[in-house]
């Protein structure tokens, strides 16, 4: 049977990512579970900040947080303010490296443990260097706040290492200009331009082979073998069947799981994910049978836990519809 792949996989993001927006929506007074909700998030999901969730719902969600808070400038401010344990191994090996070169592709490198399908890295035109970042996905728009965001975050992080003083030479965005440019002259000091190929940071020549302060070898390599070992461990699987699988796995506990949101998350139309997996001989509602079926089987194994909490961690309601569930199982193959 034909073997689908998607660019070699769906776009992911760890969880760790929204706590930025979760804090600014709670200190504001927002509905943050509500909005939460409304693309298939959960507190309890994000509890875990290694979770891995679609780059579409994380990207929805910060545009949104935005529309609710009424600052279309949120990405901008909260990048400001990030701590860099937020950023997972990529924020540490950048501060630990010892000179802003090595910090800047360090980045790059670690950035895959934590997100992927993105465009990360830092290239020569001509004499001035310019820090590029970009969401590889061009279906995943509007994206203004995740842009602005990062940006936010390497000017941020670059001050941290080579004083509050420091500024780029100039700052290029994707997308078209917005009414108020004040926020980008508070927050970068320097030249934005809009409507550009790419985000991107130019930086001095000589920025780039600044000794850092905070450069520590050994904690360097720490992080490296970290992220490594991350991206080794949540590889992705190609298979389409393999990706609707990986998918429904890490979600069985957390949501609702609906077939049009799924193929969302894969970048495919609800009828294109549907003959995809017709064309391998099974479905979502087969897959979503068989990971039940192992879940249930491997929680029945452990001392102490009860049917309602099997069924809670297989997405069921309750006790009863596992137990209906379970006998349907008996009468179907697997």
């Amino acid at each position: 049977m034909k073997k689908v792949t998607l660019n070699g996989s769906f776009p992911m993001i760890r969880a760790a990512v929204m706590g930025p927006v979760v804090r600014a929506l709670d200190q504001s007074g927002a509905d943050c579970d509500t909005l939460l909700q409304a693309f298939g998030m959960s507190r309890r999901l994000l509890s875990n900040p290694y979770e891995m969730l679609p780059l579409t719902r994380y990207v929805a969600a910060f545009e949104r947080a935005a529309e609710v808070l009424g600052e279309s400038s949120l990405g901008l401010r909260l990048g400001s303010e990030l701590q860099l344990t937020e950023l997972g191994p990529a924020g540490l090996v950048f501060l630990s490296s010892p000179t802003l070169r090595a910090a800047l592709r360090k980045f790059a490198l670690a950035l895959a443990s934590w997100q992927n399908t993105t465009a990360c890295e830092l290239l020569h035109d001509d004499e001035w260097p310019i820090w590029t970042y970009q969401i590889a996905s061009p279906q995943i728009w509007p994206r203004r706040q995740d842009a602005e965001y990062s940006l936010s975050i390497m000017c941020h992080m670059i001050r941290l290492v080579r004083g509050a003083a420091w500024n780029p030479v100039e700052v290029h965005f994707e997308h078209a200009a917005p009414a108020d440019l004040k926020p980008y002259a508070r927050i970068f000091r320097v030249p934005v331009r809009f409507q550009q190929p790419c985000n991107g940071m130019i930086l001095r020549p000589q920025d780039l082979a600044a000794s850092l302060k905070s450069a520590d070898t050994q904690m360097a390599r720490m992080m490296e073998r970290h992220a490594t070992d991350l991206i080794a461990s949540d590889t992705v699987p190609h298979s389409i069947v393999e990706q609707v699988r990986d998918l429904i796995t890490r979600r069985l506990a957390h949501e609702k799981l609906i077939v049009a949101d799924i193929a969302k998350d894969l970048g495919l139309s609800h009828r294109s994910l549907q003959r995809h997996l017709a064309e391998q001989g099974t479905s979502v509602r087969q897959i979503l049978r068989e990971e039940r079926q192992r879940s249930v089987a491997g929680l029945l194994e452990r001392d102490g836990l009860t049917n309602a909490a099997i069924a809670r961690a297989v997405g069921y309601a309750d006790a009863t519809v596992l137990w209906r569930a379970t006998r349907n199982w008996k009468n179907k193959p697997t």
